[in-house]
């Protein structure tokens, strides 16, 4: 398949790419920045500029592609740019495929669409584990960003049934030489209440994006991508107990159980985690 990946020389984009030109695939890299790689096809586009973009994927004959490129840490810009680059990037994205008749489109989302860890106070939270479902409240410029994203694939599909768009709303992405460090001295205490004690292992990431590019129903879904724990030592009834007494459970949690629900990826992508940085051996010491 000819896949082409907006932001391909970021954090993910990079695991992304590597992960499609290992199962085979013919991958474009559309960024502002060059990759380290010159064996990698690559164009210079700005995602904010919808001629550059519509041009690009037609030069590149795209089949598929993956949306990637954002401002993917907020506190580093002023709140209008975060708007302005991430939401007009995605809808130039998706239309661009919709008007070209690109049928599989993947795009990174967030779990903060829901509105959690950019929050100035502790996140109104219906019921844990959060799916979903579950109505979202954005405040800050990132948030709303990704959640516009996720409004501006409903409309596209409105558009165009036959289009595929997967929204993965990923968490703090993560790689596994960080995960010696955190077994040491992470997670000791109540930590990141906020974004409910979430991650994903870059692995997962990725592979959560390969299937996604597989599927065969059309429409648009969106889909929290998590690992299957937290990030704490705190047992996950103890967190909850300690920062979310108030909030109704649907069901108990089991020893480090991560509090979103999988079941929706699991179903649609036949998608779950299979890495955790507890894998080496973990201790409560």
């Amino acid at each position: 398949m000819k896949v082409a990946v907006t932001g391909g020389v970021g954090h993910i984009g990079k695991a992304v790419v590597q992960g499609l030109m290992e199962r085979g695939d013919d991958v474009t890299v559309l960024d502002i920045r060059e990759p380290e790689s010159r064996k990698l096809s690559f164009s210079k586009v700005d995602v904010t500029d919808f001629v550059q973009v519509a041009h690009s994927l037609e030069s590149c004959d795209a089949e598929a592609v993956v949306h990637l490129a954002a401002i993917a840490y907020p506190l580093h810009e002023v709140p209008h740019e975060v708007i302005r680059v991430n939401v007009t990037g995605t809808y130039n994205v998706l239309e661009a495929c919709r008007q070209s008749g690109i049928k599989k489109v993947v795009v990174a989302s967030s779990i903060n669409a829901v509105g959690l860890s950019y929050n100035k106070v502790r996140p109104r939270i219906d019921y844990l584990p959060i799916d979903e479902a579950h109505p979202a409240r954005p405040e800050d410029c990132y948030s709303l960003s990704k959640w516009l994203g996720e409004q501006i694939a409903d409309a596209i599909v409105r558009l165009e049934p036959n289009m595929s768009i997967v929204s993965l709303r990923f968490h703090w992405v993560t790689i596994p030489k960080w995960y010696s460090h955190w077994r040491k001295y992470h997670g000791k205490d109540w930590g990141d209440f906020k974004g409910l004690w979430g991650y994903v292992d870059i692995r997962d990431a990725v592979n959560a994006v390969l299937k996604a590019l597989s599927v065969t129903w059309t429409g648009h879904e969106v889909l929290f991508i998590c690992a299957s724990d937290t990030t704490s030592k705190v047992p996950t009834m103890e967190l909850v107990k300690a920062c979310y007494p108030d909030v109704p459970l649907k069901r108990e949690l089991q020893g480090y159980e991560g509090l979103f629900d999988l079941r929706k990826a699991k179903e649609l992508l036949d998608w779950k985690p299979l890495h955790s940085w507890r894998q080496n051996g973990y201790s409560d010491e």
